[in-house]
């Protein structure tokens, strides 16, 4: 049964920020968090305790300005003592009956009074529409390594996430603001593994691959089918060089966010631009036995006259164990790999990839579908792929009968000189088991003629 709360907010809905200095961001000042829930008369502070081993965040309320900006207020149970900072949110501006485009809005601190904190949605503007929703899935904070789980292999979680699972719907009602709270479902990620396949693109002057990311997962519900999923990363161009005498250097570009909205009808392929290049296919969205199967074959890539190639792809042990048990994969992104040698210098560029959240997933079950917004950790992968390639060069059928006629050829020649003597002990050979038959067969007649 679903939850309402109802919430009269004239005050602070009107109350424009600034009136009582008590914190800055970017210049501006705003009130307190206290001042500003206390405009509500059934608000009352012994509600949130001190918990000091609770490391939690709890949304207790959103709010809009008359400078069209939003606000977040979080009970916090760990309180001053740990003073753990929110960094971001997830809010889809659609109603629950229709989630969609989920964004990750990052927070600003802006105050706090024990247990309570006030944040600034940063980048989110609010609406000038009659009628407006936040369909709220998760808030979350960095990763505190004293408090937080670490992921397995040789994953590390970024931040750690905190359901919410509420719809915001602010309106008007008889003339006055108001705001309605509704509880949501959700599905949950329950076993996340992030990494990347690294496709080469065969045999060039400066070899170069396609690295394909992806996140493999489980969840709190059953799914029959995977229709849609959001996918949110974090991406920052990385290049590397060593030259002599002078040694190692690094340079990243800024950092950048992406979005990959991913259906089950759509596919990706990879064809290398260099010798000998294999091509890959794969769907966006599929199970993990798909993935498997598809980076644990061997592509023939060229037969000629003389020689095949062959490229064999498979999944490394290390990867294997990682997506056992694991359900779904994700493919949302592609980026570069490539390496650089000269006199005195070598490097490599790439593409860093991380902090890596699901946001929706449209599914089936027993025949039902469901849109629901998820609740996702922010996680980062290794830098090593998942999978090994192998190129295999073998001799072609044609050149394998070339070669042993030529042996043949050669032997002859080689033997030329005593081959009259090797036919004769051939033959002699031979010729043996028949010389004793007849043998055999005289010694029978004269016994036979000295009988009679």
């Amino acid at each position: 049964m679903k939850k309402y709360i109802w919430l009269v907010l004239v005050l602070l809905l009107l109350f424009p920020p600034g009136s009582l200095p008590s914190a800055h961001a970017e210049g501006k000042e705003y009130t307190g968090v206290l001042e500003d829930l206390q405009k509500d008369e059934s608000f009352s502070e012994k509600h949130y305790p001190v918990v000091a081993d609770d490391y939690s965040l709890q949304v207790v309320q959103l709010a809009e300005s008359t400078d069209k900006e939003l606000f977040v207020y979080l009970y916090q149970p760990s309180g001053q003592a740990k003073d753990l900072r929110a960094a971001s949110v997830n809010i889809s501006l659609a109603p629950r009956e229709n989630v969609s485009d989920f964004r990750n809005y990052k927070l600003t601190y802006l105050n706090s009074s024990g247990t309570l904190y006030k944040y600034l949605v940063a980048g989110l503007t609010v609406s000038t529409a009659a009628t407006r929703y936040y369909t709220v899935t998760t808030v979350l904070r960095p990763f505190d390594e004293s408090i937080d789980d670490e992921a397995d292999h040789g994953n590390t979680v970024d931040e750690v996430e905190f359901r919410v699972a509420k719809e915001f719907c602010f309106s008007e009602m008889n003339g006055q603001p108001f705001c309605r709270v509704l509880d949501i479902d959700t599905i949950e990620i329950t076993d996340k593994f992030v990494g990347f396949v690294r496709y080469t693109n065969g045999f060039t002057l400066f070899p170069g691959s396609c690295d394909s990311h992806f996140v493999a997962f489980n969840t709190d519900r059953d799914i029959d089918r995977l229709l849609e999923a959001d996918v949110y990363y974090e991406y920052q161009d990385c290049s590397w060089s060593f030259i002599t005498y002078v040694g190692e250097r690094y340079t990243f570009g800024d950092r950048q966010e992406g979005y990959a909205y991913l259906t089950y009808e759509q596919k990706a392929e990879h064809t290398g631009n260099g010798w000998f290049a294999p091509t890959y296919t794969w769907n966006r969205i599929e199970t993990v036995d798909e993935f498997i199967a598809e980076n644990d074959l061997t592509q023939n890539v060229y037969s000629g006259v003389l020689i095949d190639v062959s490229v064999a792809n498979k999944i490394t042990e290390e990867g294997k164990a990682a997506l056992e048990g694991k359900q779904w994969v994700l493919r949302f992104a592609e980026t570069e790999y490539s390496t650089w040698y000269g006199t005195g210098t070598n490097g490599y560029f790439s593409t860093l990839v991380g902090d890596v959240m699901i946001l929706r997933l449209k599914f089936e079950t027993d025949g039902v579908t469901y849109n629901l917004g998820v609740i996702d950790n922010k996680q980062t992968g290794s830098g090593d792929p998942v999978n090994e390639e192998e190129v295999i060069i073998d001799p072609s059928n044609g050149c394998k009968s070339f070669l042993s006629i030529l042996l043949i050829l050669v032997l002859l020649i080689l033997l030329a000189p005593v081959l009259p003597y090797i036919i004769r002990g051939i033959l002699w050979l031979f010729s043996l088991p028949f010389k004793g038959i007849k043998k055999a067969k005289e010694k029978r007649k004269q016994k036979k003629e000295k009988e009679e």
